[in-house]
């Protein structure tokens, strides 16, 4: 018969082995640091200058960040759109500036052969008069590459058609994704 002495010890004993191994366990999974997560959604009337990137970021050495106005902003009206869900008055304008970018859009050849892949999101300004006043990565592709790659069709893209005056508008905001895939 298994005294009480010898039970309570086996007892503790298997609580701290399980204790040990389900704290080993953890680090073992997330590398000692918490476990990443995935951002997912954006509000997009409150961009922050700069945002910091997903978990991908560890992969990409150096930060990719909104670059600096080619001009000053004219006051006035200004307006978010989504490229990728043109709606109303705008429909036409962007279905051509889109046009405009994806002829342009190329895949990166260094991303491209070291088999990168993944989705920049942008957001650039165009001004009234059609001249690209900002650009900005939203959302790091997890490639510094990528991001340059996504940033760079849309500035060599510019200058953009000058507004319709149905616009009334200033500047127009426009967020883009940019899915690179290699198949």
């Amino acid at each position: 018969m298994i005294t009480k002495k010898v039970l309570i010890r086996f007892i503790l004993a298997s609580c701290a082995f399980h204790v040990a191994f389900l704290s080993l366990a953890g680090m073992l999974i997330s590398g000692g640091s918490s476990l990443p997560f995935e951002t997912f959604t954006v509000q997009l009337s409150d961009l922050p200058k700069k945002e910091a990137d997903d978990s991908r970021k560890a992969e990409s050495k150096k930060d990719v960040s909104l670059d600096k106005p080619h001009k000053e902003p004219a006051a006035g009206p200004e307006e978010t759109v989504d490229l990728a869900n043109p709606s109303g008055k705008y429909r036409t304008y962007l279905r051509d500036l889109r046009r405009r970018i994806e002829s342009l859009w190329a895949y990166p050849q260094d991303a491209y052969s070291r088999n990168e892949t993944g989705t920049a999101v942008v957001r650039f300004s165009i001004q009234n008069d059609g001249t690209l006043a900002a650009t900005g990565i939203v959302s790091s592709s997890g490639f510094e590459s990528l991001d340059r790659g996504a940033l760079a069709v849309v500035q060599a893209a510019a200058p953009y058609a000058p507004f319709p005056e149905t616009f009334s508008l200033s500047t127009l905001h426009i967020v883009a994704k940019f899915e690179y895939d290699l198949d």
